[in-house]
């Protein structure tokens, strides 16, 4: 099982003047003027969503990340809230007003690797502070977990918790390989790569054959909970013409394994040909795929 991992900055006092309108925070809000995340928000209790759920395969397995943005004071505060996927992808851009003794609540639904810098003044507007969150989100990590980002009169806090939840086991629920193409053997010992998407696990790949009229078939799919590794065996199957060119063939093919439940940690693919099996590639799921 994975697990999610936070990295937090240390919030400081960045050190402005009384009086200052050249801040960060307010040239930040002149910056977003006219922009879809332009313009303050006031907290309310309807989370903000970020990511788009029909994106994420798996959702039962991929609980989201819940990032809470806490007043702890007696005045409503605004904050310069930015958060990017992927170390360059913008997804948030927004002041957002906190209410006194409030929470907002961002929602990151998306398996992704985030950052959250979050700036805002002091309530008498002399000094700012800063904090940047970070969030690696490794995939199927079955875990639900929650960062709180606290705005007090002197700086920021923040404070990271997490629990585990039920995880579900991998499950076949179709398989299918096609033919793509076939021609006589150069060499090749036959490869294969493996993509993670559609919760489905696809293998493409080129197997040799006696010659290159026969069609692949897959010989067997299983899925070991004990090391949660998917193992693929395509063979080499028969020949489906009375007569074919002569000599040893080379066939792509691509196979389709359906999952339910979340993705395997990691998958194995083996070519069997005239009764030997030779492992071809291996390929571990990660949060991009």
């Amino acid at each position: 099982m994975r697990r999610r991992h936070l990295f937090v900055g240390t919030a400081g006092v960045l050190g402005g003047l009384a009086g200052c309108v050249d801040s960060a925070l307010e040239r930040r809000r002149t910056d977003r003027t006219g922009s879809s995340g332009g313009g303050p928000d006031s907290g309310s209790d309807e989370p903000i969503t970020v990511g788009d759920p029909d994106a994420v395969p798996f959702p039962s397995a991929q609980p989201p990340h819940e990032l809470a943005l806490r007043n702890d004071g007696d005045t409503k505060r605004t904050a310069a809230v930015e958060i990017t996927a992927d170390e360059s992808e913008s997804l948030l851009e927004r002041d957002i007003t906190v209410s006194a003794d409030e929470t907002v609540t961002f929602v990151l639904v998306e398996p992704r690797s985030y950052t959250i810098s979050i700036t805002t003044s002091d309530p008498d507007g002399r000094s700012e502070s800063s904090t940047t969150v970070g969030v690696d989100r490794e995939p199927f990590d079955c875990t639900r977990s929650q960062t709180t980002v606290t705005l007090r009169e002197n700086g920021t806090s923040t404070d990271s918790t997490s629990r585990s939840t039920s995880c579900p086991e991998p499950a076949v629920t179709d398989t299918s390989l096609e033919r793509k193409a076939q021609d006589c053997a150069s060499g090749t010992d036959g490869t294969a790569t493996v993509a993670f998407t559609d919760e489905a696990v696809v293998v493409t790949g080129r197997i040799p054959t006696p010659t290159p009229c026969y069609e692949p078939s897959l010989a067997d799919v299983a899925y070991d909970d004990g090391r949660d590794v998917l193992t693929v065996v395509v063979d080499s199957g028969e020949q489906t013409a009375d007569s074919c060119t002569d000599c040893l063939g080379i066939v792509d093919y691509e196979a389709t394994i359906d999952l339910d439940g979340r993705y395997p940690g990691r998958v194995a693919v083996r070519h069997e040909t005239r009764g030997e099996r030779r492992q071809v590639a291996t390929a571990t799921s990660t949060a991009s795929e």
